[in-house]
């Protein structure tokens, strides 16, 4: 018997709910999408272009203001040469006073610190003992005297021999030898003055016995002084006598003192490589005393076509000094003549009285600004002090 399913009929197939996308739909999206990209570029572009454009009307119409700087036109010309050194100022005259002999002090005449006179007794040795034997031996020459002159009349008359007249003779001479000797050692128990010049601080006292030697006192004569120093080997072509030498001393320090060198040392020192010299100054004032330390300048020839500017116009730095030149620039307002500033790389020399010498960097007839560095950098406008200047003002700020 054969049953047939009337609740479960087979499905039928479904039918497909979405078309392909056509090809023509996806071009014009790529289209759209791209014109909005390149709207997009365009317009950043554009307000890039307007920015920059307005960035540079903006800076040209607010450009800084020109600087007022004073300058200097280089020229070559000639330039001290100088060589500095340190030393110490001594005299040509000094010593300490002593006794060549033994004695106690009778007495000294002079005054601590005071002047006295080549020639001048400053103390007096106990000298009795000396005196007494001078007295003897005067009497010994005196019978030597009468016994010579004796013998010679009776060597005349033939009552002498010639042995008997030698003799009295050289008694007579020993006798004369003793009085010298001991007047030699009075005249050292007197002491004097060797040379004109100051005394220091007394040494002594009444009555102290003194040895041959001992210090009584100093004697400087500080009317001629010199300076000793030394230089360093490499400039001894350049050295010779009577070349100027400036000092200056801490004592007076606003003044220069000038001294001539008299004595190069022809040997040079093994451990140091230095020259020693020393220059003579005439101290006529007095101002210098010995022992003063001492800042020197040894004035050598001069440099000539060398170029020199003053120190302000320089500045420093590690990499080394520069100086800015000022160039000719567009005119200004007014048709004023205005100037650009270039920053210069100068190599420098020798230094005198707030001058500096320029050894390269620089050639005659450049214009380099002195002063108003402070602001300026490589490429400034700037406006010289000694060209004529606006009439209105606050149109030229000074820096």
């Amino acid at each position: 018997m054969n049953y047939q399913d009337t609740h479960d009929p087979k499905p039928e197939p479904i039918a497909a709910s979405h078309a392909p996308v056509s090809r023509g739909r996806m071009t014009r999206a790529f289209v759209v999408t791209g014109l909005i990209l390149v709207l997009v570029l365009g317009a950043l572009v554009g307000f890039n272009i307007f920015r920059n454009n307005a960035m540079k009307a903006f800076f040209a119409s607010n450009r800084p203001a020109p600087l007022a700087v004073n300058t200097e036109v280089v020229a070559a010309g000639e330039f001290p040469r100088i060589l500095t050194a340190i030393g110490s100022v001594a005299a040509v005259n000094w010593v300490t006073i002593s006794p060549e002999a033994d004695g106690r002090v009778d007495a000294f005449t002079f005054v601590p610190g005071g002047e006295v006179r080549q020639g001048d007794v400053l103390v007096q040795l106990n000298d009795s003992t000396e005196q007494a034997d001078l007295n003897n031996y005067r009497a010994q020459q005196k019978l030597a005297d009468a016994t010579l002159r004796r013998m010679r009349e009776l060597k005349k008359q033939g009552a002498a021999s010639q042995a008997q007249l030698d003799q009295a003779q050289s008694q007579f001479d020993v006798a004369t030898a003793a009085i010298a000797r001991v007047e030699a050692l009075i005249a050292k128990k007197t002491v004097r003055a060797p040379f004109d010049g100051i005394l220091g601080l007394r040494q002594i006292e009444v009555g102290q016995y003194l040895k041959a030697g001992e210090t009584i006192v100093t004697l400087t004569n500080i009317d001629n002084l010199y300076v000793e120093f030394t230089l360093p080997e490499q400039a001894q072509p350049r050295l010779a006598l009577g070349q100027t030498v400036e000092l200056t001393v801490d004592a007076f320090p606003d003044r220069t003192f000038t001294a001539l060198i008299a004595v190069i040392d022809p040997q040079i020192d093994m451990g140091t490589r230095a020259i020693r010299l020393q220059a003579v100054i005439e101290n006529t004032d007095r101002a210098l005393r010995p022992g003063m330390f001492a800042n020197l300048k040894v004035m050598l020839p001069p440099q000539t076509d060398i170029i020199t500017l003053p120190e302000t116009a320089l500045e420093y730095s590690l990499y080394g000094s520069t100086v800015y030149v000022a160039n000719d620039g567009p005119a200004g307002e007014n048709g004023q003549p205005m100037y650009q500033a270039k920053r210069t790389t100068v190599t420098t020399g020798n230094r005198h009285d707030g001058r500096i010498a320029i050894t390269s960097g620089l050639k005659s007839g450049d214009r380099v600004v002195t002063t108003g560095l402070i602001k300026l950098f490589d490429g400034s406008q700037i406006l010289l002090n000694d060209q004529p200047t606006l009439t209105t003002p606050n149109e030229i700020p000074i820096p």
